[in-house]
């Protein structure tokens, strides 16, 4: 009977009725059963109860021996992650690089840090005849995966790209208990929430560094539509309206030349000059703007790299300091108000289990705050990134230093420029409504060391007949 199924209700339906309807003899030699026999039915329903009884008890059992293994920081999936592989010293713990599919990742991080999206590395992948993650274990193990189709070994899809992009195991951490199923009866897999997923950090070798991996989240957040022009727009989720915040959308045709390709604020575009005006700037201009900048900041870096990382600590000082306080005070604030709604739920229960209140009042209560508890969780460890970020500062800017000396000669501009040095470009209104010539401010915030003015005279001064020489 167990081997029939141990869904009780669905084994009586088929044994009573579905069986019987169609002169189905059924006979279960061990528990002694032989639907021609009546007498031998007597106890079935109850033997079907035990047996998923059973089944739900195996169930928890087994969940509560992963539970102790994640909580560990030990891999608890039965396959490595794409780009791993079993590290033959610890093949039930550990996992290392795989020599054939670890590049394949750092690959399609490359491609999407120079300004593609999934979509576009799927057809890449497609092309460069790369095997997809499925067909890649069936090469070297000989099993079909669930859902994967051999015959088609390199039909990556958009959702396997992005779930590459990602995924933080290639960072070198470990992120366990991150799905569940609905029930040992219905195997429906489910996210859980992060409050409820384990994180051990640095338990393997990372595939990516740290800033390929924040460029990209920073793409990701800014997903947009495929354009139908030959070129996508390099400063998607990059330039926004210096005076109301919002975005600056990219106008481009087919029937435009492309010198006046411009940019417009998307606050005056939805809802008029009330709001705010145009900020008007043409798209080859801000390319000049960025691009001219860029080359002064990274060459005053790798000239005087003591010189520039004091003054970037020095300007950053007080504006990080009153951030981070700021900052401090706001977790401060959220993680007690948290422990608070902790407390009014318990008691909320009590008092509606007892009586205290109506069902109405409690649920109307009870929805409210789970609303608040929510907003906390996903507001708290953004907050919690940026104070880590104030508080790495000189990292950063060695960092910044780093990609200075790395990009020697920056002869265009380039989406993996882009995305490498700068994090955001306000544009600002012409100092002359309707003039081409007038002033126009442009801030650019530089990724690692934020908004970086003019530099010393002294610097400056020293090292002003060496830039033409270096850019051009």
């Amino acid at each position: 009977m167990s081997r029939l199924g141990r869904e009780y209700l669905q084994v009586g339906q088929y044994t009573e009725l579905i069986f019987p309807s169609y002169g189905v003899r059924f006979i279960a030699v061990n528990d002694g059963v032989d639907s021609l026999c009546e007498s031998t039915n007597d106890f079935t329903p109850f033997r079907n109860l035990m047996n998923e009884f059973y089944a739900k008890d195996c169930s928890k059992k087994g969940r509560s021996v992963v539970r102790l293994k994640a909580e560990t920081g030990a891999r608890v999936s039965s396959r490595p992650r794409y780009g791993y592989m079993k590290d033959p010293a610890d093949p039930k713990r550990h996992m290392v690089p795989d020599p054939e599919t670890a590049p394949v990742v750092r690959y399609i991080f490359d491609l999407c840090v120079s300004g593609k999206g999934p979509a576009q590395i799927a057809k890449q992948l497609k092309k460069d005849k790369i095997p997809t993650p499925g067909y890649s274990y069936y090469q070297k193990h000989g099993v079909e995966l669930t859902g994967v189709d051999i015959t088609q070994p390199y039909n990556w899809s958009t959702n396997t790209v992005a779930g590459i992009l990602e995924d933080e195991t290639y960072l070198g951490h470990t992120i366990n208990l991150k799905s569940t199923t609905l029930s040992f009866k219905n195997k429906k897999r489910i996210e859980r929430p992060e409050s409820e997923q384990l994180r051990f950090e640095n338990t393997h070798e990372a595939l990516i560094s740290r800033q390929t991996w924040e460029i990209v989240q920073d793409i990701r957040k800014h997903k947009r539509r495929r354009a139908n022009m030959a070129e996508q727009n390099i400063f998607s989720g990059l330039v926004y309206c210096l005076d109301c915040g919002g975005t600056m959308v990219l106008h481009r045709a087919h029937t435009m030349d492309a010198v006046k390709n411009n940019f417009m604020c998307s606050t005056y575009k939805k809802k008029g000059k009330e709001v705010c005006s145009g900020h008007y700037i043409r798209e080859q201009e801000l390319s000049a703007i960025l691009l001219d900048d860029i080359r002064r900041v990274t060459h005053f870096a790798r000239q005087n790299e003591l010189r520039f990382a004091e003054h970037i600590r020095k300007k950053q000082g007080k504006e990080a300091q009153q951030e981070i306080a700021v900052l401090r005070k706001k977790i401060d604030t959220m993680q007690k108000r948290q422990a608070e709604l902790t407390k009014l739920f318990k008691r909320l229960y009590e008092d509606s289990v007892l009586g205290r209140i109506p069902d109405e009042q409690y649920r109307i209560l009870s929805q409210e705050y789970t609303t608040e508890q929510k907003e906390i969780q996903e507001q708290l460890p953004a907050m919690e990134v940026r104070l880590q970020e104030l508080k790495d500062s000189s990292t950063n800017i060695a960092r910044f230093i780093e990609n200075a000396k790395r990009y020697k000669e920056i002869p265009e501009l380039t989406a993996e420029i882009l995305r490498i040095f700068i994090k955001r470009v306000e544009v600002g209104e012409r100092a002359e409504k309707y003039s081409r010539t007038a002033p126009q401010e442009v801030r650019i915030y530089y990724r690692d060391i934020g908004l970086v003015d003019e530099l010393p005279q002294s610097m400056t001064d020293s090292m002003a007949e060496e830039i033409p020489n270096e850019v051009a």
